[in-house]
């Protein structure tokens, strides 16, 4: 018997066959990974806000006319680190920090802050995001409040103005929606259906008579019945 013989061939048939009888363990594994993020959100979930303050920002003194222009839209990628910078100082955290009478350090709240700068625009969004939606709006409209003033000196604009202030947000921006139980569901099976496959492929024990034929290189002459099975079907034949 050569190596060939010994080779099980494995069909989409018989992947498709495998998914159908274990259909029902990859259900339970993505119902109990979804349950198991499920009770760690009620228990252990710790509630993040968000509050998103916009600055826009004019021209510099010595700019005699404002066009949307490329060196427009240049000049704001340009400045947007700049003001990142400044805005996360200590010029102007410590300042926040004193006038909201704060309970956090420079680095905590330092952290909390991120800025985006949607593209080719001036505009520059301060988001801070804290265990309260009244503070973390308090801190982002204070942020821009001092912080235009200090980009405006350090920089040289003639003006930065805040755009728009925070929104009070009603709900946690780390909530996890429907759609994300869900996906965390969809890859639980897909792994739980990928130890089977791996199971399946490697497993050589003899199950069938093909299975003994190529494994063993044997034909098989006939069945022993297992006497310990009771008899089914009315004529008499054991269960294998």
């Amino acid at each position: 018997m050569n190596d060939s013989q010994k080779l099980r061939t494995i069909t989409f048939k018989d992947f498709l066959s495998l998914f159908v009888r274990k259909l029902w363990l990859i259900i339970l594994i993505s119902l109990l990974c979804m349950g198991a993020v499920f009770l760690q959100q009620q228990f252990f979930f710790t509630p993040e806000y968000e509050s998103t303050a916009t600055l826009y920002i004019l021209k510099r003194e010595n700019e005699s006319t404002y066009n949307y222009t490329n060196s427009d839209f240049s000049l704001a990628l340009d400045v947007v680190n700049d003001c990142t910078y400044i805005l996360k100082s200590h010029a102007v955290l410590d300042e926040v920090m004193a006038s909201l009478d704060l309970n956090m350090s420079y680095r905590d709240l330092y952290e909390s802050i991120e800025t985006n700068n949607p593209s080719d625009t001036r505009i520059l969004e301060v988001t801070v995001t804290t265990n309260s939606a009244s503070l973390s709006k308090e801190i982002a409209d204070q942020v821009c409040l001092i912080g235009t003033e200090k980009i405006a000196d350090a920089m040289g604009f003639e003006q930065v103005n805040l755009y728009e202030n925070g929104l009070l947000s009603s709900e946690p921006s780390n909530q996890l929606t429907i759609l994300a139980y869900l996906l965390i569901g969809i890859i639980a099976g897909i792994i739980a259906y990928s130890v089977v496959v791996i199971v399946y492929v490697f497993d050589d024990t003899l199950r069938a008579q093909e299975d003994i034929e190529r494994h063993l290189g044997l034909s098989v002459l006939g069945d022993i019945p297992n006497a310990n099975e009771k008899k089914s079907h009315r004529y008499g034949y054991y269960k294998a």
